[in-house]
């Protein structure tokens, strides 16, 4: 790509980066403003969300330049945090406290499930490449994965650089993130939209809403960080209007009005 096209595409990535980790801190610090005059668990949940959100873009973020090296089964880890995190603000709100517990459960049981198999799918990968390298074959160039894997991250590249983690030894973390998506985040925007139907909150529209889009840009980005960023600043703002309570105030008490 000619470089005068490149740089107003990074300039813009970098836009929209600073974008989401401003309205991230301008939400935390509008929740904590709140929590300190009202102390209410609700907001204490919201607090934890949008906190455990902005370390997962801050790791997220300092890895795409390769400031630190991310592991991915850490990033799978923190969007399970993240969904039970997500659930656990529906229930508090709806004060179903036979459910409390439940979020946090599962979260960690998905955690703890992940990093156990990833730990075990290293063990075995690097115990097959072994057996191979002794059998004569030398499949495995750890030079190359290591570059890879700090530097390139290519999916081309990597099956040259490991084919038996890459082929034939696959990763399931991401299967169980799905799985998370399943039983955290689904409910989550199920109950968000009961609230925001019964109570007509804007808060809870706003969840729904925002939630959304951001799940659609990750589904559709395929890897690239512009189109999900793009979606991410959109539906993080959409999220912003909601918990400062613009969208009640400018939106849904206009229509009320009429």
């Amino acid at each position: 790509m000619d470089l005068f096209l490149l740089l107003p595409i990074i300039g813009i990535f970098i836009s929209l980066v600073i974008l989401v980790f401003a309205v991230l801190i301008i939400i935390i610090v509008y929740l904590v403003r709140v929590y300190w005059k009202q102390r209410e668990k609700a907001t204490l949940t919201l607090i934890a969300f949008f906190l455990i959100y902005g370390i997962e873009r801050g790791y997220a973020a300092f890895g795409e330049p390769r400031v630190i090296t991310t592991q991915w089964f850490i990033e799978i880890n923190l969007g399970m945090i993240l969904a039970a995190a997500a659930l656990l603000i529906p229930i508090v709100l709806m004060k179903i406290r036979e459910l409390y517990i439940f979020p946090p459960l599962v979260g960690a049981a998905l955690v703890a499930v992940n990093t156990i198999s990833s730990f075990y799918r290293t063990t075995i990968v690097n115990l097959v490449n072994c057996i191979f390298y002794l059998s004569g074959y030398n499949l495995w160039k750890p030079v190359l994965d290591w570059i890879n894997i700090i530097y390139l991250r290519n999916n081309y590249v990597s099956v040259l650089a490991n084919p038996v983690s890459t082929l034939l030894i696959p990763d399931l973390s991401y299967y169980y993130l799905i799985v998370s998506g399943i039983i955290l985040a689904l409910p989550a925007l199920i109950l968000f939209t009961i609230i925001a139907w019964r109570e007509k909150s804007g808060k809870a529209l706003g969840f729904v809403l925002g939630l959304i889009i951001i799940f659609i840009g990750g589904a559709l980005s395929g890897g690239h960080a512009l189109v999900y960023i793009v979606f991410e600043a959109t539906g993080i703002s959409i999220l912003g209007l909601a918990i400062t309570g613009l969208i009640d105030k400018y939106l849904l008490h206009k229509r009320t009005e009429t």
